[in-house]
């Protein structure tokens, strides 16, 4: 076995599409394909205790010479999100000091048998880029620890979005033309697994002979999925429940149910932090600040966002944004335990909070 191999992986950012992909690749690295599932182990950071890192790492490889373990999204409940932190206590916070020192701690056991890969939905901050202005700490960790640690960041593309999808065409053997490319990111966004999709699809369309045109992508893509999502959610806020399950039908024909579902949740999160920062006596500026931890690269949510949130948060009580919060959060504990459909639960949904 290389015991050069690094110990504790480190792969965060908000392309989910790119880091998923690194990450199949990785999986695919440890070992036999057949014995892929007995040596991987999966961990949800949501419900994860620490105490059972160690015991998960321990495990010895079968008939292999490591394993993987996954733990997904686990590093934010060590931190004291921005909103929040006025509020916490002094004593909450010592303890938070605390729990983070203990996991650096479990990660410096890990053994050279399993390779644990900490998945992070958002870019953790370098100052070493040249765009950040301090050094996340689980960062300057891994920078500690060079010979155990593997970090790589998969920061959305933005600006880079066309040259990504006239590159990716290229990866999968097609061409578009640069006027498609931009077409085709004006529809998707950043959504990089979207696009990807998107651009398979209209490769088999012109069967790879010629390159997508801007015609080809007002044909087959469909008119800002995207964008209707925002329309649906922004429905929603508004309590408009005809003009919710009009387009909710529309997209249940075309989008990814469960991608429609986590937009609908990222909606109503904002919306509960912009009631509670109104309540507070907070304003625009605000919400823009406080709300940037929920926003892709970290950024401040825009002017216009910002106005439309407060109007949609004044619609809604405190009370009633907390319910409707745990009534989402029972819908994917549903979802999660096979009871219910994505497509079902949303028309449900959607009903109960028009109505």
């Amino acid at each position: 076995m290389d015991q050069d191999l690094p110990s504790v992986y480190i792969l965060h950012g908000e392309d989910e599409f790119a880091l998923a992909q690194d990450l199949a690749g990785m999986e695919s690295r440890f070992g036999d394909p057949a014995l892929k599932e007995a040596n991987t182990t999966r961990l949800d950071g949501r419900t994860f205790n620490q105490e059972d890192l160690l015991p998960a790492v321990s495990t010895m490889p079968f008939l292999a010479e490591r394993r993987i373990v996954i733990l997904d999204g686990y590093v934010k409940k060590l931190e004291t999100p921005p909103n929040e932190a006025g509020n916490r206590t002094k004593e909450a916070s010592q303890k938070l000091k605390e729990d983070r020192r203990q996991f650096l701690s479990k990660l410096e056991k890990v053994p050279s048998t399993t390779g644990l890969v900490l998945v992070e939905s958002r870019t953790l901050p370098d100052e070493s880029d040249g765009r950040s202005r301090y050094t996340h700490w689980l960062i300057k960790w891994a920078q500690k620890f060079p010979e155990q640690t593997y970090v790589k960041a998969f920061p959305l593309q933005g600006y880079k979005m066309n040259k990504w999808v006239l590159d990716r065409a290229a990866e999968v053997g097609g061409q578009f033309s640069p006027q498609a490319a931009a077409k085709l990111v004006e529809l998707v966004g950043d959504d990089t697994r979207l696009a990807d999709q998107e651009i398979k699809k209209l490769l088999d369309y012109v069967d790879f002979a010629r390159p997508v045109e801007p015609a080809d992508v007002a044909l087959l893509t469909v008119d800002s999925s995207q964008a209707k999502i925002f329309t649906m959610v922004d429905a929603l806020g508004a309590r408009n429940g005809q003009g919710a399950v009009a387009v909710l039908q529309r997209l249940l024909e075309q989008v990814d149910h469960g991608y429609i579902f986590s937009m609908i949740v990222r909606q109503f999160r904002f919306l509960l932090l912009v009631r509670e920062i109104l309540e507070g006596g907070g304003g625009k500026m605000d919400i823009s600040e406080q709300l940037r931890f929920l926003q892709r690269g970290n950024r401040p949510v825009p002017d216009w966002m910002a106005g439309k949130l407060i109007k949609q948060a004044e619609r809604f009580t405190l009370n009633e944004l907390e319910q409707v919060y745990r009534r989402l959060l029972d819908i994917d504990e549903d979802l999660k335990s096979g009871l219910t459909t994505v497509d079902l639960a949303l028309e449900i949904f959607v009903s109960e909070i028009t109505s």
